[in-house]
């Protein structure tokens, strides 16, 4: 390796820098394409490949920095617990190995580098831009996609715990995926609660909750998540992970401390269990005075405020109490959603209420979101097109969602008839995609191509080899019909 020249770059004393890597060999780090407090994310003169830094400098000679250190492994581990994972593994980049340096204190993870946009600066570009009308369905369909890779994560028992927007890369081909792996709670970490290091996003965590489950034993849930992902959608939609409050509102609460006192106490009790929160996670007060909210505050408030308000309220019944909580909240978050994303208040409110009436896991986020097909498109495809047919008689059985969403269906003049995505059936037909022969029927005016299943012998020829489903699985203008 080569020595490490001091600069004054942003890239600081790691510029120039080359490391070693197992099955690839010598690699320089060249462009820096972002850092954190103790990060950086390099380019390498390897293509396809990125380089995550951790710097373990701590000023003493024989010891390393241990907060790097142990956001180092705690990565390596999830992505070893991934690697073994198929369709998990598919979500993420390409794991090319790490290694820790001790006498240069240092180590990294090679990785995947993903072409595109994380979802933020995507959905920043289109606001900029007056969200255009052919970017609302891909919009859509990126936030189901991602919520599908919530589900596959939860599904294998994996919480995610610091999701949020800019941490999930939209590839210019339109296939999602996530980075950052650092904060994940695992069937290991199950066993061993007592043991985990709890890490997340003041903006996008509910604190006061998570942090009093993990010091007491408790494993953390799905619901953690699902806060998160409502969160991110209204940044997302809003540019801020934090809600606005009218001055007149803000000067109303303020003027009532039992709104806020008990809540204030708590968020005291976090910050002396983790000292660092104490200047990211503001008091309750202080996020009055400044006008922004956090979520994790957001229906606490509402819920004292309307108790204080509604004269009858203790009479009513406890699901009246949740009906007006709800309704008052999801207004609220409205009111600050722009004009081509307001439908988007619903999932936000049922995503990120209390956890009591809260929604129960990601399928029922999805289904907020989802843009289903008619029903005639529908029985269509369910009739017509072979890949719904085929795939119950799969060993293992694969089933399609039903119902199919708008943008994963395209109707094929030619035939009549409604084709499903290809990039959807060769994630379901995953296992028998590299043999499945296609061949394209049709080609309509905006470069849509549609294919039907072929013989091996009549199926279009691709580098000297014939046309698979698997070929054809990152992209985005292939369809497969009847």
């Amino acid at each position: 390796m080569t020595n490490v020249a001091a600069t004054n770059s942003s890239a600081g004393r790691f510029a120039g820098l080359s490391i070693a890597l197992a099955g690839v060999g010598k690699v320089a780090l060249t462009q820096l394409l972002g850092r954190g407090s103790d990060t950086y994310v390099f380019l390498t003169s390897y293509p396809g490949l990125v380089v995550k830094l951790f710097d373990l400098e701590c000023g003493k000679p024989d010891e390393v920095s241990y907060g790097p250190y142990l956001s180092y492994n705690v990565e390596v581990e999830n992505f070893e617990d991934i690697k073994g994972v198929e369709e998990l593994r598919l979500r993420v980049p390409a794991y090319y190995g790490a290694n820790l340096d001790a006498e240069r204190k240092f180590a990294f993870i090679a990785m995947e580098y993903l072409e595109g946009l994380n979802l933020l600066a995507w959905s920043q570009a289109a606001a900029e831009a007056g969200y255009p009308e052919t970017w609302a369905d891909e919009f859509r369909a990126a936030l189901h996609e991602t919520l599908s890779i919530v589900k596959l994560f939860h599904d294998h028992g994996i919480v995610l715990i610091d999701f949020k927007p800019d941490n999930v890369i939209r590839l210019f081909n339109g296939a999602v995926k996530f980075v950052d792996l650092g904060a994940f709670f695992t069937p290991r970490h199950s066993a061993e609660t007592d043991k985990y290091v709890y890490a997340a996003t003041p903006d996008y965590a509910e604190l006061v909750i998570d942090t009093s489950n993990v010091q007491t034993g408790m494993a953390l849930t799905q619901g953690s998540d699902i806060f998160s992902a409502g969160v991110a959608l209204f940044e997302l939609a809003t540019g801020n992970s934090r809600l606005a409050i009218a001055p007149d509102s803000a000067a109303k609460m303020l003027g009532q401390p039992g709104l806020y006192r008990f809540r204030d106490s708590q968020i005291k009790d976090v910050w002396h269990a983790y000292p660092h929160l104490k200047e990211l996670l503001p008091l309750v007060q202080t996020q009055l005075q400044e006008r922004r909210i956090l979520f994790a505050e957001l229906w606490h408030l509402l819920k004292g405020f309307l108790a204080s308000e509604v004269a009858d309220w203790d009479s009513l019944p406890e699901e009246q109490h949740r009906e007006m909580i709800l309704a008052t909240g999801t207004d609220f978050i409205a009111d600050q959603l722009p004009p081509a994303l307001k439908w988007l208040a619903t999932p936000i409110a049922r995503a990120t209420t209390l956890r009591s009436f809260r929604l129960k896991n990601v399928v029922e986020l999805m289904e907020l979101i989802s843009d289903p097909v008619a029903e005639d498109v529908e029985a269509d495809i369910a009739h017509e097109n072979l890949a719904f047919q085929m795939a119950p008689d799969l060993d293992p059985p694969v089933a399609f969602h039903e119902p199919l969403n708008r943008w994963e269906v395209r109707f094929n003049p030619q035939t009549e008839h409604w084709a499903i995505n290809v990039r959807l059936a060769a994630l379901k037909l995953r296992s028998i995609a590299p043999f499945t022969f296609l061949k394209e029927i049709f080609r309509d005016n905006e470069g849509h191509r549609f294919f039907q299943f072929a013989g091996d012998s009549d199926a279009d020829d691709l580098d000297g080899h014939k046309l698979t489903l698997e070929n054809l699985a990152n992209d985005p203008a292939a369809w497969l019909g009847a």
